[in-house]
């Protein structure tokens, strides 16, 4: 037996090591330590940099993806802020359950016939159960927001709505469906906005490459672009990285025929306004120190997305001076 759980533990491993993408999306991944003394928490894995917080003898702690850099160990406050704490201020609890890595990263189609059609129309939760949290999180991924007059939002929005989620939800873990509400409505700058809301953005493409998921949960677990949604990481400017930016995703139902991530690819520099439904990607960590990298994570200061997105337009003038308001100074991808 003790053989077996070895033989598990190091597939277990390997996969975490090089994951499939349908780990990363699907696969929130924490242990747990707690506090032995009085510690702070602090914003890099190093002496000098920012206490966010002091932390209490006895304060219990996720241990995200079981990271740790130096004398360092990369923690979340559950419903707060995320950080770094000296490890010899903690005691480990629980180790990251790796399995769960090796389970996602082999899962297979849910649905028969094995198709996109199948998967739409009689799988809405995908291959989530009705009702769970992570069926609601795959129904919302498929929602188009209401009609009507989108609310512009820029990067620094995405950033105050990060802020405020942090207050009332967690990251990396499945959000009850009666807690979600809790997200619809939140006041920022730039109006009152939330999960479902109708948006759009001005942005380029990040340094990164758009490319397709290879299989989640939201899509039954089915193989090739065609069936899973397109990810793009967008920015404020056409130099940036991905830990500057954003996630927008194209889903595959009803997406046109030319939204390709070999044709999205073309876009690159060029300024972009992307329109579609609010998004709390919360199977996820934020991720926007790119001195500290959060392992295996999508690469994004903001678990908000625009998912799915429901409009691309191009700015037509050279010097990217588009309005969002005037119509003429853009073209329909």
């Amino acid at each position: 037996m003790k053989y077996y759980r070895l033989i598990v533990q190091l597939a277990a491993l390997a996969l975490f090591v090089a994951p499939s993408a349908n780990a990363q999306e699907d696969t929130p991944v924490s242990g747990k330590v707690t506090t032995t003394q009085k510690t702070a928490l602090k914003t890099a894995p190093k002496a000098p940099s920012a206490a966010v917080m002091m932390l209490a003898p006895n304060t219990d702690l996720r241990w995200v993806m079981g990271d740790h850099k130096g004398k360092y160990v990369r923690v979340m406050v559950p419903k707060g802020p995320s950080g770094w704490v000296l490890e010899s201020d903690v005691r480990k609890v629980a180790e990251p359950d790796l399995s769960d890595i090796a389970l996602a990263g082999t899962a297979q189609p849910c649905v028969s016939p094995e198709t996109l059609d199948a998967c739409t129309t009689t799988k809405p939760t995908g291959c989530s159960q009705a009702n769970s949290a992570h069926g609601l999180a795959n129904q919302l991924k498929r929602t188009v927001p209401p009609e009507g007059t989108p609310t512009t939002l820029n990067f620094d929005t995405f950033s105050q709505l990060q802020s405020a989620a942090v207050e009332l939800e967690d990251q990396g873990v499945e959000i009850p469906p009666s807690d979600r509400d809790q997200i619809k409505s939140i006041e920022t700058a730039e109006g009152t906005v939330g999960e479902g809301s109708r948006v759009r953005l001005m942005a380029f493409f990040s340094v990164g490459k758009p490319h397709a998921n290879t299989g989640e949960s939201v899509n039954c677990n089915l193989k090739t672009e065609v069936n899973n949604d397109i990810h793009i990481s967008v920015s404020e400017s056409e130099d940036a990285s991905e830990f500057e930016g954003i996630v927008v995703e194209m889903i595959p139902q009803d997406r046109p025929t030319k939204w390709t991530s070999t044709n999205v690819r073309k876009l690159r520099g060029k300024l972009l306004l992307i329109e579609g439904g609010l998004l709390y990607d919360n199977l996820h960590f934020a991720n926007g120190d790119a001195a500290n990298p959060v392992p295996r994570q999508p690469k994004r200061f903001s678990l908000w997305e625009i998912h799915p997105v429901e409009s691309v337009k191009v700015c037509k003038k050279a010097d990217n001076q588009c309005d969002p308001d005037r119509a003429s100074d853009w073209k329909a991808f």
